[in-house]
């Protein structure tokens, strides 16, 4: 009877060594596989390209990979979900300072000229930051489900905190950016047909 139970504990951890080989062979075959794509546009999983148009080149590769392989291990699907989103959150970001210091109050602004300009960046800053509060639920569970896995691409749980505070910065930004027009701008706003 005893060497029935050993032999059926041995079974089983021999099948779940194997499995856990698998699920390993398959992120580090992912993680490869999404290296090689960051490459091709010198960057990495705590970097964005440099310009709008790459990141929207580099955001059409990752889906597609994550497409192509929709049956892959739960740790990749978090590590994708986390690249994807962070680079629609940065897309958003450099969409929302399209006008330069015109984008935020902080060097001054016109109500006649500017409020609307201010409004509509703060609204796509903000998105910026949801977007990117999205990422960190993807990050969080990665670090937290497979630690070695994500310490195996260099994702700890101080990239979730420096990065939660980087998006809480970005929302604080543009939320008192639209304060300040709302108050200052009133009668602009009126026109504009926004209500406050």
């Amino acid at each position: 009877m005893n060497k029935t139970i050993i032999f059926g504990i041995l079974f089983l951890l021999v099948i779940l060594y194997g499995c856990t080989s698998l699920i390993d062979a398959s992120f580090k075959k992912g993680v490869k596989r999404i290296n090689e794509i960051d490459d091709k546009f010198d960057t990495n999983m705590k970097s964005i390209p440099g310009s709008e148009e790459q990141i929207d080149e580099l955001l059409v590769q990752l889906v597609g990979f994550g497409v192509a392989n929709e049956d892959t291990t739960k740790a990749l699907e978090y590590l994708l979900d986390f690249r994807i989103k962070s680079l629609e959150a940065e897309k958003l970001h450099i969409e929302g300072w399209q006008w330069g210091r015109g984008s935020t109050t902080d060097w001054g602004f016109g109500c006649r000229k500017g409020s609307a300009r201010i409004l509509n960046s703060s609204k796509i800053r903000n998105s910026s930051a949801y977007k990117g509060y999205e990422s960190l639920e993807a990050l969080q569970l990665l670090v937290d489900e497979f630690p070695n896995e994500a310490k195996s691409v260099n994702l700890t749980q101080i990239d979730v905190i420096f990065l939660n505070a980087a998006y809480q910065q970005v929302e604080d930004k543009a939320v008192r950016d639209s304060k300040i027009i709302r108050g200052f701008c009133k009668e602009q706003i009126k026109e504009l047909n926004i209500t406050i």
